[in-house]
């Protein structure tokens, strides 16, 4: 039970009530396609069939044998991860003293908690372990090559934060994994991240692939193939916060091709209100959901390391 519900008794400014400033939509969950059937705790959720290089057939033989190559075949699965709640109740005393729905208030801070967690597990796929093999037990972590570095850009070694010159690199880091450069690929920057890069002009040139859409109205929309996901990924009210901390004062900023990351989910939002006599009729506010998500493919993710300012 909120210990702080006597700061809305009647003193409520025009009686109202609104959600504290934070995150309260999903911004990166809707980015990802929903892969993996019901069920079962260890989802298989791709067949990937390997690339080889072509035989060379001789003009002048006859009759030859044909090689045959060795097509090389994985999988990737997601394990069924803990699931987020919220659970607060709505006093019956304390609601007879306040001018406001309770339960209701509640109901939409659970709505809004649950929100911030399915981003919180796109941040936790996207860093973590990758499950592949034939039964889901290969372990594949987060490729230490996909990084950009945080000098990039400086021309002198000197740690920077995102720049124009990253942003490139992310690009050409995609390409030379042989990604399909019509498939959509995203970059989740921070507003810090932004302004850093908003402080190079050459971001509005049309010398440099600017063709008036990608700056509108202050946000920056799209670069060099990157479509930009504004979102404070180092959000202390995610479990997955630390991840995006590299330490000595700079920031982990993800990128990936869109079918590089994919999510699953065990069950949807799950909201009830329920008056419980043990606790004299008190009602329980309560959200649940449970999924996650996942990389396919470490050719088509990598990120930016950056300093803060």
């Amino acid at each position: 039970m909120s210990s702080q519900v006597p700061t809305t008794f009647v003193t409520t400014f025009n009686n109202n009530m609104r959600l504290s400033l934070n995150q309260n939509k999903s911004l990166l969950w809707p980015l990802l396609d929903e892969k993996g059937g019901p069920g079962a705790e260890l989802r298989q959720l791709e067949d990937i069939v390997g690339a080889v290089k072509s035989m060379k057939g001789s003009n002048d033989g006859r009759h030859g044998d044909t090689q045959y190559a060795n097509t090389p075949h994985d999988r990737v699965w997601i394990g069924k991860p803990d699931f987020d709640y919220y659970a607060e109740l709505a006093d019956k005393n304390d609601q007879v003293q306040a001018m406001i729905q309770l339960d209701s208030g509640y109901m939409q801070t659970g709505t809004a908690t649950i929100n911030r967690a399915k981003d919180d597990a796109v941040i936790g796929g996207f860093f973590g372990t990758m499950l592949s093999g034939k039964n889901g037990t290969v372990q594949v972590p987060f490729p230490s090559g996909n990084v950009v570095a945080v000098d990039v850009g400086s021309g002198a070694g000197v740690a920077t934060g995102l720049n124009l010159a990253k942003v490139k690199a992310s690009a050409k880091m995609l390409k030379q994994a042989y990604n399909d450069p019509a498939e959509p690929a995203y970059m989740v920057v921070t507003g810090d991240d932004l302004m850093s890069l908003l402080d190079e002009l050459m971001v509005t040139n049309a010398d440099y692939g600017a063709s008036g859409v990608e700056l509108r109205e202050g946000q920056l929309r799209r670069l060099f193939g990157f479509t930009f996901v504004e979102a404070e990924t180092e959000n202390p009210l995610f479990w997955n916060a630390n991840l995006v901390d590299a330490g000595t004062g700079n920031r982990r900023t993800p990128f990936w091709k869109k079918s590089g990351m994919v999510k699953s989910t065990w069950w949807e939002l799950f909201t009830d209100i329920t008056a419980l006599p043990q606790k004299h009729y008190s009602k329980q506010v309560y959200a649940s959901w449970c999924g996650g998500a996942t990389r396919t493919d470490n050719g088509k993710v990598g990120y930016v390391l950056n300093k803060r300012s």
